[in-house]
């Protein structure tokens, strides 16, 4: 209930998940997989309507799982309430990762956590069903990352420089997990990469 009229409100969300990389193309990133045709509402229109407030709303920081092509990167977003709540999830995915396939890696499980990094925080259930929250709680919720399509080794070193400069991967991780070879100047060390995914040992890189 509003605390400044005393009317009720009823705010239905389906959050953003994402699509598993398949032969050719990459996963897709923060698209509705239950219902079509939905809309994404702006944060600031639900803000102005319903007693709640958006501190977050992205794509999720691990990245996108591994592949020669790509699974799609799920969304995070955390709600803060500003009135007593009643809260209603429909969630899945929460224990079984999305699997990859052909050698693809598996992508990451969803969750929703009540008051994140504070010593009140709880891991809900996917599926709740008039949970009460309180004024000032926050409602972190993270949809499932994809799995990834054939062996990472095969992907191309340019998308995997793109994945790079879009923070889909960090420059640190990727020659353990693309065998891809990135300068200090982000441009590709074509005849490294070549050596590292032959199994050879690539020294000064």
């Amino acid at each position: 209930m509003k605390e400044d009229s005393g009317d009720y409100w009823v705010y239905i969300e389906v959050n953003e998940g994402s699509y598993g990389g398949r032969h050719g193309k990459d996963g897709l990133d923060s698209v509705d997989n239950l219902v079509a045709n939905t809309r994404n509402n702006p944060i600031e229109e639900l803000e102005m309507r319903l007693p709640m407030r958006c501190n977050r709303y992205e794509l999720r920081e691990e990245g996108a799982s591994a592949g020669k092509w790509r699974g799609g990167i799920g969304i995070v977003r955390t709600w803060e309430f500003l009135t007593d709540s009643l809260f209603t999830g429909e969630g899945d995915r929460h224990t079984d990762p999305p699997r990859g396939v052909f050698g693809g890696q598996d992508g990451l499980t969803g969750s929703m956590t009540l008051n994140p990094n504070t010593d009140g925080e709880q891991n809900l259930h996917a599926k709740l069903t008039n949970y009460k929250i309180r004024k000032g709680d926050l409602l972190e919720i993270r949809t499932p990352c994809a799995g990834g399509y054939g062996n990472p080794n095969e992907r191309d070193p340019q998308m995997v420089l793109d994945d790079i400069l879009d923070d889909f991967i960090s420059k640190e991780t990727v020659k353990e997990v693309y065998k891809v070879v990135i300068r200090n100047d982000f441009t590709i060390d074509e005849e490294a990469t070549k050596q590292l995914r032959k199994g050879l040992e690539v020294l000064n890189s």
